[in-house]
Parts: C-alpha cells; structure tokens; sequence
C-alpha cells in the first residue's frame, strides 16, 4: 500500500482525523491483497488470519503486519455491529453542523460520545455531518442538545430523524438497523452479556480467553455466551474502510424535498446506481441518500437527474471532504433488568 497526493483526499490519522499538515491532500492506495483482506474481514470481522492468509496468498504474520498497519493509519477498522433496536435504541438521526473553529478541536470534543457513530467533514451548506443513535425521540433532543448545543463555533445544528431505510447497499458502512418495531427488537441481556458486548464492539476478534480475562466469567461460560451472542445475530463482525481517502471518488450526502405522488420518484431514486444508501427522514428534508460518483462532473450530473424525477423538489449537495470519524461501533449505556 502507497499513499499519493490528490487534490480532494485526505489521510485520517490514528483517532479518526488528520495528524498535522503532512497529511492533508493525501490519497492511501490499497493494493490487491489488501482489499482481498478487507473484503474477507467485511463477510467475517472473526476470521482467523490463518484463512485469509490462504485466501490472499500471504502468512498469517504478513495478514497481521497488514492489519496492523491499516489499522493504525485510520483507514480500517473491525468492529462488532450491534443494532441498537435490538437494546432499546429505536430513532436514528443525522445532524449537519454550522461550525466556525479547529476541526481537531471539534473532533476532540466528539470523538468520544457513546452515541456519535460516525462523522464526515464536508463541503456545501453544512460543513460536518454526524450520526446519532438514541432512545426515542426525547432520548435524541436531550441528546442534540447536550452533544452540540454547549460547543464553542457551533453556530447552527439541524436534525433529520430517519424513518425507514429504502436501500442500503453501502461497502464502507454496517449493515442498516432492522426495521421490526423497537418492542418487538429488543432483547433481554443479563450482566454477563452486556460486560461481554462493551468489549466485543470494539474488539470483535479477542478471544475466548482474552474475553474471560476481561470479564472475569469462566471460559466455558464466556465462549457459549459469545457464541450465541454472533449465533443470534445481536452482534455482527464487519470490518468498516475509510472510502473518502482510499478510492479516487467523490462521495456526498443529498438531502431531497419531495411533494406530489413520490412512490414513483423513490424507486427511481433507488435505482440509481451511485445511489448506496436512500432513506426516508423527517425534517427540512423528507429524503436522504449516500452517493459514490467518479468524479465531481459525474456528481453534478447526478444531481440533475435527480432533480429531472417528478416528486423531487429540490437538493441539497454535502460533499465528503475527510472522514473524522469511521463508522464505528455503537457504544450503549444501558442498565440490565
């Protein structure tokens, strides 16, 4: 892997954002081992690199070195992806920001929120855009409101709840949320399951006995629970790549205004191949989709066969500029019992 300048990349660093000025307009080249590993780990965040080495034509030790290095440099990351439905955590929201400041200070500030799952620098009339897992609705003001009200150089926050994912055929991102309502999602967990998902979610591939040191249960206990846990479908292993620095494409999020009769107008939407992620949401913006274009010109045409469908009123253009935050594994605080 090789990293070369281009004018509308940049090199998150170790935490998620860039280290210093070295690092800014930097494109990371992967190679053809590299996303045979990336792709291996995206099926199975668990696979034992003895496997992907055979797979890949490379030593344990060398798939190691790799993931290492990727991982390092902030470009990969293998998390446990648990639906927050499935805990109780039913609204899931975007939030733009208006922010006059340091970036890194930013960042810093947020980095570290159990609920910000992910956070992307852009260009257009919003300049940072974040994801928010809450409760319900009162859960994700209160939220909001603590998470960016007190911040210094936030001048202005708008909230889009999602209401209903459409398509979700994104490759740097988990898998969407189930859609069954939060009561029915739910599952109940005891002590043992939720001290043995804290670590999980950020550290999907330990082992049994690292996880028995780390939770102080009995290793038998550990690897059954930790079985059924992945068996259950609550926790999926999934590797997430920063796509704004490793593929020489422009990516955006395009907010949409709808009226008149939309079914039509949403399954074009839909089938629009740049289109990887459409979703239904409640705000200034009844739609939103995640969009890969070649270049800025295939962008901008896009944008106008978006705004050529019937139902579709007007557009909003965020173009990623670096990603600040991966999309990394939710963090829950809740209770057992």
């Amino acid at each position: 892997m090789r990293r070369t300048t281009t004018p509308t990349a940049a090199r998150v660093g170790r935490y998620g954002w860039t280290t210093g000025p070295d690092v800014l307009n930097q494109h990371y080249d992967l190679d053809d081992q590299d996303k045979a590993i990336v792709t291996m780990l995206r099926q199975d965040g668990r696979a034992p690199l003895a496997r992907i080495g055979e797979q890949v034509g490379l030593s344990a030790d060398a798939v190691r070195a790799r993931l290492a290095r990727l991982s390092g440099d902030g470009i990969l990351r293998v998390i446990g992806f648990v639906d927050p439905r499935s805990l109780g955590y039913g609204c899931l929201s975007t939030v733009g920001l208006r922010y006059h400041g340091p970036i890194e200070e930013l960042v810093k500030t947020l980095n570290g929120h159990p609920k910000i799952t992910f956070m992307v620098q852009t260009v257009g009339e919003l300049n940072v855009i974040c994801e928010v897992a809450a409760r319900d609705d009162i859960d994700l003001a209160d939220t909001v409101a603590e998470a960016f009200g007190a911040i210094e150089g936030v001048r202005e926050y708008e909230v889009s709840r999602q209401l209903k994912a459409l398509k979700w055929e994104s490759q740097g991102r988990p898998r969407p949320p189930a859609t069954a309502p939060v009561e029915q999602a739910r599952t109940e967990l005891d002590d043992l399951d939720v001290a043995l998902l804290r670590v999980l979610v950020d550290a999907p591939r330990s082992t049994f006995r690292e996880l028995e040191a780390k939770v102080e249960a009995p290793y038998w206990v550990v690897r059954k629970r930790t079985q059924a846990l992945f068996a259950n479908g609550l926790i999926h292993a999934t590797a997430v790549l920063d796509r704004v620095s490793t593929d020489p494409v422009t990516m955006a999020c395009i907010r949409i205004q709808l009226a008149g009769d939309t079914a039509e107008g949403l399954a074009a939407l839909a089938a629009l191949p740049e289109v990887a992620i459409l979703l239904l949401t409640a705000g200034r913006f009844h739609a939103s989709a995640e969009v890969t274009c070649a270049s800025p010109e295939d962008l901008a045409g896009l944008m106008l066969r978006m705004l050529a469908i019937d139902c579709v009123r007007d557009v909003s253009v965020l173009v990623y500029a670096r990603t600040l935050v991966l999309p990394r594994p939710w963090r829950f605080d809740i209770t057992t019992g």
